[in-house]
C-alpha cells in the first residue's frame, strides 16, 4: 500500500465513530464522483450505494434480500462460485454455459430459452471469472430487454472492471437502463483498487432496492469495519499513479502465459479481462477433481471447469503474479501436457 492509503488506516484505527450501517458517507461520495466522471452514471450517494465486506458479500446479502424459496435463476457460464449464495437465498440455480468457439460470449438464445414462469433474476459476471470474456453493450441490452419482458431481477458482479486489457471495454450494467429497481450491481473495491486484503466493495441499485439489501446486511453484519472504509476512502480519492504501474503489466503478463500455451498446442482463447486463462487441457485425459490433483502432483494449482459450471476438462490458471512466475507456471502446464502426450503416442 502507498504512504496515503497506509496513514489513512492508521488514522482511523485511533478513532471512534458512530454505526454507519450504509457504510461512511465520504466513501459512497467518492464512488458516486468515479460513477458519474468515468461512466456517465448518476448516483446519489446516500441512498442508492451499500457498503460491503467484498463483491461476495455484496452479492450474497442481495440474492437472499431479493430472491425466494423456489425461484429459479439464470446464470450464463463458466462463471464465478455464485451457486452457494443462490441456495443460500433458497433459489435454484439454471446454468446456460457458453464455448470456446464463440470467445465464450453469452449465449443469449440459450440464456432466453432457459427462462420459465418460475424464473425471477438473472446473475452475471462482467467482466467474466473465470473465462476473461467481456460482454459487449450489446449483449448487455439483449439480456436487460429479456429481463424487462419476464419482470426479472438482473444482479451483475462488475468485480473486474479495471482489469480489462483490450476492446470490447467494460459496460456497466447500471449504464443501460432498464427498470433500476430491478438492476443490481456488486462490485470489489479490494480488487479494482489492488489490495484485496480489506475486503471491501459495494451494492448499487435503486433506493428502494438498496434499503431490502440494507436490511439483510445489518442482519449479517451491523456495519463495515471503519479502518477497511478509510483506507479504501483514501485509495479512491488519493494518488492513481501506484494503481496506473499496478495494472499495466497485467496485459503483459497474460501475453506471456498465453504465449507459452500456444507454443504447446493448449487450446486457450485469449482472455480480454482478468488475471485467468481458461485453458483446454483435454490431452490430459483427466476430469474434474482428478484433473485439479494430476496437475496439483505436477507442482501446478488450477481450478477444474466444472466447479465454474463449464467443461470439466478445462482449467482456470492465474497469472497474477510476477512474470517470471507466469512464464513457470505456463511452461509447467506445456511439460505436463507433453509428457502425457508422449506417453500416449508410445503406446
Amino acid at each position: 500500500m502507498p504512504p496515503h492509503v497506509v496513514e489513512a488506516a492508521t488514522d482511523a484505527a485511533g478513532r471512534v465513530f458512530s454505526r454507519r450501517t450504509r457504510g461512511a458517507s465520504d466513501l459512497r461520495q467518492a464512488i458516486s464522483t468515479i460513477l458519474t466522471r468515468e461512466h456517465g452514471i448518476a448516483v446519489d450517494a446516500e441512498t442508492e450505494l451499500l457498503i460491503t465486506h467484498g463483491a461476495q458479500h455484496g452479492m450474497s446479502i442481495a440474492l437472499r434480500a431479493l430472491l425466494h424459496s423456489g425461484d429459479e435463476v439464470v446464470v450464463p457460464s463458466p462463471t464465478y462460485f455464485f451457486d452457494g449464495m443462490i441456495r443460500m437465498a433458497g433459489a435454484i440455480a439454471r446454468y446456460v454455459c457458453s464455448t470456446a468457439q464463440t470467445g465464450w460470449s453469452l449465449d443469449l438464445e440459450g440464456i432466453a430459452a432457459a427462462i420459465t414462469d418460475r424464473t425471477t433474476a438473472i446473475v452475471l459476471c462482467n467482466p467474466n471469472n473465470p473465462t476473461g470474456n467481456v460482454p459487449t453493450a450489446d449483449e448487455l441490452r439483449h439480456v436487460l430487454a429479456l429481463a424487462d419482458k419476464h419482470g426479472l431481477t438482473v444482479f451483475s458482479d462488475e468485480s473486474y472492471e479495471r482489469y480489462v486489457h483490450e476492446g470490447p471495454r467494460y459496460t456497466p450494467v447500471r449504464a443501460l437502463g432498464g427498470d433500476r429497481d430491478r438492476v443490481v450491481t456488486v462490485t470489489s473495491l479490494s480488487k479494482n483498487y489492488a489490495f484485496s486484503s480489506w475486503r471491501i466493495g459495494y451494492v448499487h441499485s435503486s433506493p428502494a432496492t438498496i434499503d431490502k439489501i440494507h436490511a439483510a446486511l445489518e442482519w449479517d453484519v451491523i456495519n463495515i469495519g471503519d479502518i477497511s472504509q478509510a483506507a479504501a476512502t483514501a485509495v479512491l480519492t488519493g494518488p492513481q499513479e501506484w494503481l496506473d504501474v499496478e495494472f499495466a503489466t497485467m496485459k503483459a503478463r497474460r501475453d506471456v502465459m498465453h504465449s507459452v500455451l500456444a507454443e504447446a498446442d493448449v487450446p486457450v482463447v485469449l482472455p480480454r479481462a482478468g488475471i485467468f486463462l481458461f485453458a483446454d487441457l483435454t490431452a490430459l485425459g483427466r476430469r474434474g477433481d482428478d484433473l485439479e490433483d494430476f496437475l496439483l502432483d505436477a507442482g501446478v494449482a488450477a481450478l477444474s471447469g466444472g466447479g465454474f459450471f463449464g467443461p470439466d476438462t478445462h482449467v482456470r490458471l492465474l497469472y497474477g503474479a510476477a512474470q517470471s512466475e507466469v512464464r513457470a507456471l505456463g511452461e509447467r502446464v506445456a511439460e505436463t501436457v507433453s509428457d502425457v502426450r508422449s506417453a500416449a503416442s508410445r503406446l
